[in-house]
């Protein structure tokens, strides 16, 4: 079956025990961008690309049909080799885009980075590294943080203990999209859910599916930095579609028989974080009332999110209607 012009793979359910692969003692990186009307960003990603000290790797850009002048900005990196360009028919969004360049890719690892994200120079070489003393792990991430222009810090994360991975994505996307690694072995066989009524969850859908079935290792130093900036889609999403693809993640556990099994015990939790963030996101909106409607729910659905940061800080915002609108972190759940 086709999905746009890529055949994709049946995502296929994977040995729980992991394996050792055999790999070369220079493994090669599948770097996949997706874009769309990243013209004015686009530039300084890929910059941060060949900057890196590393240089087995490979960078895939799947466009998504731009209409401003991304493709004609990046001529001279597809006549130099130095990217592989896509161009998909129309607007398909990053799931889509990311499944895309999944299938052409040839790394021993996938790394995802969006096309307004920064790579710090380090970054596929302290993979590497990684990878190399770590041969059973096929799943792993480095830090990030969020960073003006010049990347400067603007905002560090707070990362949750590996030791209950389980208990950790469920409780918000910590991978994000960004400074991960993942073998070819998931990322042959795992796929993004391209449904529109998900569009916007697509990532923590995706780490909850995996982390079900592949231990996640940790590169403890940032390598990674979000841009941030009035145009990101995480800023601009809409609070009703959202709401729906959170919705459509909790439905997808307790539907799936593996998937329930592995999370039924957090499912309350997920159902809260959900909510919180839909709270977040009615903040950023001015929608007070609904914020604070779903962070009661949220409560209704696991009481220790009260004492939550999270939690508390979005109820501030929503009881003191503080404007938060210009400086809005990427939280980690979408």
């Amino acid at each position: 079956m086709r999905d746009g012009f890529v055949l994709f793979l049946t995502t296929k359910r994977c040995l729980r025990t992991p394996s050792v692969f055999v790999m070369s003692q220079s493994p090669f990186f599948s770097i996949i961008i997706p874009t769309y009307n990243r013209a004015e960003f686009i530039g300084m990603t890929l910059r941060s690309v060949f900057e890196q000290t590393y240089p087995h790797y490979e960078v895939i850009v799947v466009d998504n049909c731009s209409t401003d002048n991304t493709e004609e900005l990046l001529q001279p990196d597809i006549h130099a080799n130095r990217i592989r360009f896509i161009k998909h028919d129309q607007n398909y969004e990053r799931a889509r885009s990311r499944n895309t360049g999944m299938s052409v890719a040839r790394g021993d690892f996938v790394t995802f980075l969006d096309s307004d994200d920064f790579m710090y120079p380090s970054n596929l070489a302290d993979a590497a590294e990684y990878a190399l003393a770590h041969p059973d792990s096929k799943c792993f991430h480095n830090l990030y943080e969020l960073v003006d222009a010049r990347r400067n810090l603007i905002y560090r994360y707070k990362f949750p203990s590996l030791k209950n991975q389980l208990k950790a994505i469920a409780n918000g996307n910590f991978m994000s999209c960004i400074g991960d690694f993942i073998h070819r072995d998931i990322y042959q066989q795992y796929r993004f859910d391209t449904r529109p009524d998900i569009t916007g969850s697509e990532d923590w859908d995706y780490w909850l599916r995996v982390l079900a079935d592949y231990q996640v290792g940790r590169i403890e130093k940032i390598n990674s930095g979000i841009l941030h900036h009035p145009g990101r889609s995480m800023n601009n999403q809409n609070l009703i579609s959202l709401q729906k693809g959170l919705e459509q993640i909790v439905a997808k556990i307790s539907e799936d028989p593996h998937l329930w099994d592995v999370y039924r015990s957090y499912l309350k939790r997920i159902e809260a974080i959900s909510l919180i963030y839909t709270a977040i996101l009615a903040n950023s909106g001015f929608i007070y009332r609904k914020a604070l409607r779903h962070l009661y729910r949220a409560a209704l659905k696991d009481l220790s999110v009260l004492t939550s940061r999270r939690f508390l800080k979005t109820l501030q915002v929503a009881l003191f209607r503080m404007d938060v609108s210009g400086f809005k972190t990427r939280d980690q759940v979408g």
